[in-house]
This record gives C-alpha cells, structure tokens and sequence, in this order.
C-alpha cells in the first residue's frame, strides 16, 4: 500500500485531561487515496453489490474478476476513497504518532474495523480510546479484521445509530448532533463533527426526513435530469454513502443519461457503461425535495478503461434493491448529516 502523508492535525495529551472534550466541533481533512484496484470501474461496482449482499450480474462479477487492473493515474483523479488520520490509544497513550491509523468514513455502517496485529488478533473486539481531528471519544469498541490486498478497509461508520464514533461523540457532549461532508473532486475536503460551517456552501440548506426502515442514511429523491433538458419525475429510493465509489441509480435513468453521450455503450466486457474519454458529458441533476442538485459532467468520467475508453461514474443498480449517492455525486454537494433519533440529511451547492 502507497504511504499517505496525513493533514490532519491529531488530539494532543491535554485532550484527556479535560472534563468536556466537545467544547467546540471538529474538522476532519482528508485526501483522495490512491490504488489501481481501487480506480478500476467494474470492481468499484462489484464492491457496492458485496457491500449490500446483492447477487451481481454474472457479466458484471466476470468483468471484475478478469480486469488487469494495469490503469495508472495520480492520487487526485479518481477519488475512489477519502481517507482520514485516526489515533488510537494502547499500548501507547494518545499523542504518539506509532497510533495513528488511515481509514476510510463510512456512512452507511455503524462498524469501527481496523486492521491492526497490535491489538489482538482478526476477528476480536477491543475497546480503545480513539482521537479524530482534535475530539476523543472514550469506550469506542472496534472489531480486528484481517488485511486486504484491495485497499484500505479501515472504517469509521457514521450511521445515525449503533455504537459508533458518531453517536458516542454526540453521547460524550459533541455540541450538536450533527456532522458535515465537503468532499471535492481531486483535492482535499472535509468532514466537520458537531457544527455547520456556512462558509462551506451557497444559497440554503434544504433538509429531508431520513427512512429509518432499513438502518441507512436514505431518502426518496423525485427525479432527475440531464444537462438542460426537462426534468423527469420518478421516485428514487436511496441512500448516502461515503464508502460508495459509484452514484448507482435505477436503469431507466442511467440508460437516459448515456442515450445523451456520443458513442457511449453498455460494455459486457466492463459490466457497465463505457464511452470515449473525449466525449462530452452533460450534467446529471437530481431531485431533493425542493431543490435541484447538479452533478458535474466531468464528475462522472470516473476512470480510463485504457487508452481511449472510460468509464462512467454514474452506473445501474440492478439487483441492489436501492439507489446509492456515492461519492460522484456526494462530491458535487455540501452534505449534512444530521440528528440520531429522527435523523435527517441535508444539500447544498457549493462555492465553484
């Protein structure tokens, strides 16, 4: 694995001596990781089908198991990940850089797994003190697991329910039950705990209910369009998640938006769609509540497929059962996660 040069400025001693460690919010910076596997289209949607215990499409399982994988880029093109510094107490105390850990935020798990020999051995669970971005949060339980050959799989989940930094931080005193994401595309964003930062976004927030039915960060989105044609209404079950690659979306729509690219194609090779990395792409906007938010065009040329293919960051979510707003459209928005009980999200453009 590439080494990574953390931003992130860690809780120095004097944090465990205070009596109220959430007296003000917390920003967390991260970085986009770079790993060839991790840049590869048809992996990067075969994970979202293993995430949710989804059967892939066998043509889609194919072309993940036989890619090469031989694509190189830079650190910033893809976003595949965005990674965080973490420290984590034992055997020493917080404060030593031999602690610190890179993972991966997670919004749709309410798991703290790590790969660390130091603390135990795969498959138990541990109770540390853990350190992200200045705050400390006592008691958090993490579960050991084993390493892996395809990139990072250190999580920090941040559901709005479950034991997990989130809701052991708003429990500790994080002084609101809130957290931000301000991810960008091929640069450096944010997640910011226990405060909103207007500075991070344009015009309003507007805020939607979140469907606790099946534990997500979900919502009905209630439509979309493409580039400046007239807005399609139709009922998009989805959730937020921050450790999805891909902005995967019902058939019809994804078919429609590259019906609108020239010389785009669904690829059995490549278990998606595919077009020339010169083609233009048009905008994709989506509908939440009253307001309208745009995904880039250029957002969803996700990775080359070689030397004159790429392929697209916006794919079909057959057989996941839902939508997923993965990081090609999360990185177009200010988002806000907000609340525990009755959690809600909210959107927002932000500053160009």
């Amino acid at each position: 694995m590439p080494s990574i040069t953390s931003i992130v400025a860690i809780a120095t001693l004097c944090y465990l001596t205070s009596a109220a460690p959430f007296k003000t919010g917390f920003t967390i910076k991260q970085v986009p990781y770079d790993t060839i596997a991790l840049h590869n289209g048809p992996i990067s949607l075969l994970k979202a089908y293993e995430k949710y215990g989804a059967q892939p499409p066998p043509l889609i399982k194919r072309a993940a198991l036989t890619s090469t994988g031989t694509v190189t880029a830079t650190p910033t093109e893809y976003d595949s990940e965005y990674l965080i510094s973490v420290e984590i107490s034992s055997p020493s105390p917080i404060g030593s850089a031999s602690n610190t850990f890179t993972m991966d935020v997670d919004t749709s798990s309410s798991t703290f797994s790590l790969y660390a020999p130091k603390f135990g051995a795969p498959g138990a669970t541990v109770t540390k003190t853990v350190a992200i971005g200045g705050a400390i949060v006592t008691g958090q339980a993490i579960s050991l697991i084993s390493d892996s050959p395809e990139g990072n799989n250190n999580i920090v989940g941040l559901l709005y329910a479950g034991k997990n930094f989130y809701t052991n931080a708003v429990a500790q005193g994080l002084p609101q039950a809130v957290f931000t994401a301000n991810l960008k595309k091929g640069e450096p964003g944010t997640y910011n705990f226990g405060y909103i930062d207007a500075s991070e976004y344009t015009g309003a927030l507007t805020y939607v209910a979140v469907s606790t039915a099946n534990g997500f960060w979900e919502f009905t989105s209630n439509g979309y369009a493409i580039g400046t044609a007239a807005f399609v209404s139709l009922s998009i079950d989805t959730i937020v998640d921050t450790g999805t690659t891909l902005l995967l979306l019902p058939p019809s729509a994804v078919k429609a938006y590259y019906a609108k690219v020239t010389g785009a194609a669904y690829s059995t090779d490549e278990g998606g769609y595919v077009f020339p990395c010169t083609a233009t792409l048009p905008s994709f906007t989506l509908g939440i509540g009253t307001s309208k938010a745009v995904v880039p065009g250029t957002y969803v040329n996700y990775a080359p497929v070689n030397s004159t293919s790429c392929y697209g960051g916006i794919q079909e979510n057959t057989g996941i059962g839902f939508s997923i707003f993965g990081l090609t459209f999360i990185k177009s928005q200010f988002v806000v996660f907000k609340g525990t009980t009755s959690p809600s999200l909210g959107f927002a453009a932000k500053p160009t």
